[in-house]
């Protein structure tokens, strides 16, 4: 065997089969503050804590194979959010749950757990559309305003080139059932790996053309309340789907 046959069979390797907990998890405080890198370490970490069969990538560098759903931007507060991880054996995801909960850190907690079969499609995949509670000063009548533009363009960094994006056609909707709170608002714009409105761009968005105080949208809470898969209006949660 030569080099070139030596190196083509070390890259060859058999399947292995994957037993997959997705798990529903929110993320509060300090802990928000935490960049999906490290949020990714924090649940590794963890995992390793609690003594679960963790299965690994192949490779020079094994790392224990964890999906999210959609990554968290830093400041970024969630109450409902997705994590599938792989294991090499079936575990229980009620003991996961409870072996888990005592090994995270503050901020970090599971709501719930389920297993979903190793041919499901990728959860990133899954993900059409968002939605946040935005908390600052008159922030609900400044979106209103938006809303009743045709075209809300704003600049987009992607792929080190920046272009124009018009967002409009991805804000879905704003939730009707917050008209006592001027400053508090839930929005639904789509996201995922096709169209996806960070919370920043939308932001951005309330300044240039809604005339929204700079220092209100720098300063502005944002929690992410759900995630969501399908087409709208027919949208499912994650776990209206299994």
């Amino acid at each position: 065997m030569n080099q070139n046959e030596r190196e083509k069979a070390m890259t060859l390797q058999l399947h292995q089969q994957a037993f997959i907990c997705r798990m529903r998890f929110a993320r509060s405080g300090s802990l928000s503050y935490v960049g999906h890198l490290d949020l990714m370490r924090t649940f590794e970490r963890s995992l390793r804590r609690a003594e679960l069969p963790l299965l690994h990538s192949q490779g020079y560098n094994p790392r224990p194979m964890l999906v999210f759903a959609l990554p968290l931007g830093v400041g970024i507060s969630t109450t409902d959010d997705y994590l599938d991880v792989s294991f090499d054996r079936e575990v229980d995801c009620g003991h996961l749950v409870e072996a888990l909960a005592p090994k995270l850190p503050a901020g970090l907690l599971i709501l719930d757990a389920w297993p979903v079969p190793e041919t499901s499609t990728s959860i990133m995949a899954l993900v059409s559309a968002a939605s946040y509670r935005l908390t600052a000063p008159g922030i609900q009548t400044a979106l209103r305003r938006l809303l009743l533009l045709d075209k809300v363009l704003v600049e987009k960094k992607s792929k080190g080139q920046i272009r124009s994006l018009d967002i409009r056609p991805l804000i879905l909707r704003m939730a009707e059932d917050e008209p006592q709170k001027e400053d508090e608002c839930t929005v639904l714009v789509c996201a995922g790996s096709h169209e996806n409105v960070r919370p920043d761009l939308l932001l951005q968005a309330l300044t240039t053309y809604a005339d929204y105080p700079r220092e209100y949208g720098i300063n502005c809470a944002i929690e992410r309340t759900g995630l969501f898969s399908g087409e709208y209006p027919a949208l499912k949660t994650f776990k209206e789907m299994d």
